[in-house]
């Protein structure tokens, strides 16, 4: 899940070009506005570091710090370091400078010649963010991921305040989802606040796309699962109010996961893992007749696999 960039390097190093030799050839020059020039100088030579300290002096300076290009330019150079020195830091400080700098330059320039490279280096650095965070979304790492999805989408409204992220904020939070679940199915006691987190992150699919098959199943599986648990884990002494108690909290539990089981059943009528569910459910609220039609769908869809 990665972006895709059509950036002709040709045409960005001519147009740069032209503009340093504007910048070199312009005559009498502040102390400030040479910080600039200087600044680009060392960038062509790769020396990030004295290209680094002139662009900081010029973006606090009086002189400088109002003008497009100077934040352009921080930009470029941050970016430039981040791709050289921490493209494998998910936390990189580099890319965070000149995603803001690139954001001042868009405060200040709408659209002047140096307005399309700005638009696809943030563009660029928006794709790291996500790639980062979907190669985060793990156990361990899935703060840092979130982190880094929301700043994906932070970058992302710079140049388009309009950007659709429906489609990849359904991949990201089913994944999530899974990954909270597991972080649950560790210690139900101890991480149990990760039930909660699961299913919000499965309705924010659904809220996207009601007719997703992956977060249907999943808060339908993951309802279910609840149930079945408190019910292998039942003490069968409690009294009989306690007991009647769990019992209502049982049936809710499977009331809850019907309506996303029998939609998961509608887009997808034969996948076992659905059937074996739905029977399950259909069962355990007294539903015997549909419990055994479903059934029937499960013995016929595995004697027709054994042939």
């Amino acid at each position: 899940m990665t972006f895709e960039f059509n950036i002709s390097t040709k045409s960005n190093a001519i147009k740069f070009a032209m503009v340093l030799l504007v910048m070199l050839t312009c005559g009498d020059v502040s102390a400030q506005q040479k910080a600039v020039r200087e600044a680009l100088k060392a960038l062509q030579t790769e020396d990030m570091a004295t290209a680094k300290a002139y662009i900081d002096s010029a973006s606090v300076h009086v002189e400088t710090k109002d003008s497009s290009s100077t934040w352009y330019y921080k930009g470029f150079i941050y970016k430039k370091i981040y791709n050289n020195q921490e493209k494998s830091n998910k936390e990189s400080s580099a890319r965070n400078t000149s995603v803001e700098a690139f954001k001042r330059f868009f405060e200040i320039d709408k659209k002047s010649e140096l307005y399309e490279t700005a638009y696809k280096s943030t563009k660029y650095l928006a794709s790291t963010y996500y790639n980062d965070a979907a190669t985060s979304l793990n156990p361990n790492g899935y703060v840092l991921a979130i982190k880094n999805f929301e700043k994906h989408k932070e970058t992302m409204r710079l140049i388009e305040p309009n950007h659709n992220f429906g489609s990849l904020e359904m991949q990201f939070y089913l994944v999530l989802g899974q990954v909270y679940n597991q972080l649950y199915e560790q210690d139900r006691v101890v991480n149990k606040s990760f039930y909660q987190k699961t299913q919000d992150a499965y309705l924010i699919v659904l809220g996207v796309d009601s007719n997703n098959l992956s977060a249907n199943y999943n808060i339908a599986i993951l309802y279910y699962n609840e149930g079945v648990n408190i019910i292998k884990n039942l003490d069968y002494d409690l009294d009989l109010i306690t007991l009647e108690l769990i019992q209502d909290e049982v049936v809710q539990l499977f009331q809850m996961a019907l309506p996303f089981a029998e939609k998961a059943y509608q887009l997808n009528p034969k996948r076992k893992e659905t059937l074996i569910m739905l029977s399950g459910i259909y069962f355990s609220l007294n539903e015997m007749e549909k419990s055994q039609e479903i059934q029937k769908q499960l013995e016929e869809l595995e004697n027709a696999g054994a042939e």
